[in-house]
């Protein structure tokens, strides 16, 4: 059983298990609950299944009270090749995976 603390989709997927369906869910939340499931996972790399996330720095022009310098910092520490390096092995040692791909300066295609 998932724990109750577990996000959401960990209840996705443990209901999905005990009713011998199928569902979408992100590839951490699978790797983290796998132990409690009797599924494998069945499509995966396909570019329509991507969930990618971006760091967007705010425009002060519109937004005059934010804190534009917090903003960058945080956005070039994000996309920083050390950062994008914690975030390739990430989960690797527990999972043996990684639960998250990064992709600063990739383009989209």
């Amino acid at each position: 059983m998932v724990p109750a603390d577990w996000p959401w989709d960990g209840q996705t997927l443990s209901v999905t298990n005990e009713k011998k369906g199928y569902t979408l869910a992100d590839r951490g939340t699978y790797l983290a609950v796998k132990k409690n499931l009797q599924m494998d996972i069945l499509v995966e790399g396909d570019g329509i299944l991507l969930n990618i996330y971006h760091v967007i720095e705010i425009n002060p022009a519109k937004w005059p009270k934010v804190n534009v310098a917090g903003g960058k910092a945080f956005a070039d520490f994000m996309v920083a090749k050390e950062t994008q390096e914690i975030i390739r092995t990430f989960g690797v040692d527990k999972y043996g995976s990684p639960l998250f791909f990064p992709d600063a300066g990739k383009k989209e295609e």
